[in-house]
């Protein structure tokens, strides 16, 4: 082989080679991400037996779920794997921007989008992350804005319209605050993938969302201490049940699916994949509680199954 001829056939072979791991990147990190969104889906079911028996603040509620989702990963560390534990000092205060704004901040924001402007025009401002994630990534690691990224946007926030059925005028109440506390939802959920992927190369999943967690509860606890902590111990068995099922399956399964696939996708990829999450929570309603799927909503659905398809196809960097 000529020295002219030894560059091409390395060039070749290492885009061979990129190719091969970002379709394994693919492969590996959707499927952890469409069980966030299946787990995630469930919290709806969950928050409507809790509110069905009880009916504390939006804020206490959200500091006990975070609370006890803390709780749970840390004895379960501590008895398992204590050396996860550990953390750097210089890495905290990605840890610090992962709770504090990308689950505390969040929760609190949402609390009050849905208070101020309603429930699907809350979802809507939601899902404003996809199109936050793709800009905060092209900003930070000049991570491609390419077509199908920009499709799947465009599909996953018709989808979520239509599912969240913002289309009704019935159910908007739009306000300045309000408006900007749904968008303010948008922004702190796409920095989760941002603080996600500057961590994980050096730490599991599980540590991220355990520390994760311990300073989302302290940040939602600040506003409210003692309305927090007066909260359930005074509630039947039921409560504490399906509180703590909140806590295991949506919260602890569905953030360590999702922190995981960060591994594989990129932070746009994985906001944009698990937004079928509104879809599934709409069919999970429809199943248990006999909630009524319009065609619009269906319709709302496969677009955003759509949108993960067409990302499906797009090279991990």
């Amino acid at each position: 082989m000529s020295h002219t001829d030894a560059p091409v056939g390395s060039d070749a072979d290492a885009q061979s080679a990129a190719i091969s791991r970002s379709g394994t990147s693919v492969r590996k990190g959707i499927p952890l991400v469409l069980g966030a969104a299946s787990c995630w889906a469930t919290s709806g079911v969950l928050l409507k037996q809790i509110l069905l028996s009880y009916a504390p603040t939006p804020l206490t509620l959200a500091f006990w779920r975070d609370f006890l989702t803390f709780i749970v990963l840390i004895l379960v560390l501590t008895a398992f794997r204590r050396e996860l534990l550990r953390v750097r000092r210089r890495d905290l205060p990605a840890l610090i921007g992962l709770g504090v704004i990308s689950v505390g901040l969040f929760h609190i924001l949402w609390v009050y989008a849905v208070a101020l402007v309603g429930v699907a025009p809350a979802h809507v401002f939601n899902y404003t992350a996809p199109a936050f994630a793709v800009v905060l990534s092209w900003l930070l690691w000049r991570e491609p804005i390419t077509w199908r990224k920009m499709t799947s946007v465009i599909l996953t926030s018709v989808g979520c319209v239509l599912v969240a059925r913002a289309y009704d005028l019935t159910q908007i109440r739009l306000n300045w605050v309000g408006i900007l506390a749904g968008l303010g939802t948008g922004i702190t959920w796409a920095t989760y993938g941002i603080f996600g992927k500057i961590s994980l190369h050096r730490y599991t999943p599980w540590t991220l969302v355990t520390y994760a967690f311990g300073f989302a509860a302290l940040t939602i606890l600040l506003p409210q201490p003692l309305r927090a902590l007066s909260f359930p111990w005074s509630q039947p068995w039921h409560i504490w049940f399906w509180l703590w099922l909140l806590a295991l399956v949506p919260t602890v399964g569905g953030f360590c699916l999702y922190t995981w696939g960060l591994r594989y996708l990129s932070a746009s990829t994985a906001v944009i994949t698990v937004s079928v999450e509104t879809f599934l929570a709409a069919v999970l309603a429809f199943l248990i509680f006999g909630d009524v799927l319009s065609l619009l909503q269906i319709l709302g659905g496969v677009m955003i199954v759509i949108s993960v398809a067409v990302l499906s196809t797009e090279k991990q960097g």
